[in-house]
């Protein structure tokens, strides 16, 4: 694995190609088309998720259709027939191509469940310049679609996606931890320096234990002056009384380096509560979504009721 989350300026890039090379298709072509999936996400500027091995390999455009009898027979074109919503906005007043949320529905045929959420939280990103929808976006197109190959994974995705992440990167972070059975931490916490006016937004945190969690990206290693910005922020962190995790993409190559990480977090919170905090064998990605287990006291719960027995 060696991905990293794109930065506004590479998904630029990626989308001024699209635009290009679907305005030498149109040129080409009388067919209407409504460009979807990688596609869509390409001219919207919206960071792909990971695709299964069998489907890495993208054909160079992809179009939406409501029925079979709807294909056409463009060169380099694959049509996709969807029985859900097809909801469409056009890319510098020439591209047609389905709406983010749809793009994220018809999306959910192909993708887990965990990348499902990864995808969808990309849409929502804390930037503004990279924020495509909000979470109620997604709750009105799934509430208004009656039924579509892949609905219940979109359900089950919705209960954990999170608004105003800030990259795909994070929240595998954050899924990873909740896969060991430690609750799901905050996003972008805003942690206030004592004696200075400085804020600090954590990626992610549990306040209640002040423990902060750190993905360091490598864009973090690319000179030396961002490395000693990084260093004064960690001290910073550390000065106000929390524990710091760092994150890197080491720590999610696979699963036994996610165990890893999430027992230091565990150990992290252990020195926190005074009492151990075991971690649970790997979870499906459909069981951190059970709304059982998403009602279930956190630590801290525990951890006070323990206090006033």
């Amino acid at each position: 694995m060696t991905e990293e989350s794109l930065s506004l300026k590479a998904l630029t890039e990626l989308k001024n190609l699209r635009m290009q090379s679907c305005s030498e298709l149109l040129g080409s072509t009388k067919s209407k088309l409504i460009f979807s999936r990688t596609t869509a996400l390409e001219l919207l500027a919206i960071e792909k998720p990971r695709l299964p091995v069998d489907k890495g390999r993208d054909r160079q455009f992809y179009a939406i259709v409501p029925k079979l009898n709807k294909r056409g027979k463009v060169p380099g074109v694959q049509y996709l027939v969807w029985s859900g919503p097809i909801e469409t906005q056009v890319v510098n007043r020439k591209f047609e191509c389905t709406t983010p949320v749809c793009t994220w529905a018809h999306f959910a045929p192909v993708l887990t469940i965990e990348e499902l959420i990864v995808l969808g939280e990309s849409m929502m990103r804390r930037n503004r310049k990279l924020k495509r929808a909000t979470i109620d976006d997604f709750r009105y197109y799934i509430d208004n679609a009656s039924r579509f190959e892949g609905i219940t994974k979109c359900r089950l995705a919705l209960r954990i996606m999170q608004e105003d992440t800030d990259s795909s990167q994070e929240t595998r972070t954050r899924l990873a931890l909740m896969r060991y059975g430690l609750p799901s931490p905050e996003v972008n916490y805003e942690l206030h320096i004592p004696n200075t006016a400085r804020t600090l937004v954590l990626d992610m945190a549990y306040p209640n234990l002040k423990i902060a969690i750190e993905y360091d990206g490598a864009y973090h290693r690319h000179s030396a002056q961002q490395v000693l910005k990084d260093d004064k922020r960690r001290e910073e962190i550390e000065s106000a009384g929390w524990a710091y995790v760092k994150v890197t993409l080491v720590d999610l190559k696979d699963n036994a380096a996610q165990e890893e990480l999430a027992q230091r977090v565990a150990t992290k919170m252990e020195l926190a509560l005074g009492f151990p905090v075991p971690l649970e064998p790997r979870l499906e990605i459909e069981q951190i979504c059970n709304g059982h287990r998403r009602r279930r006291k956190t630590i801290w719960d525990k951890a006070t009721n323990r206090s006033a027995n």
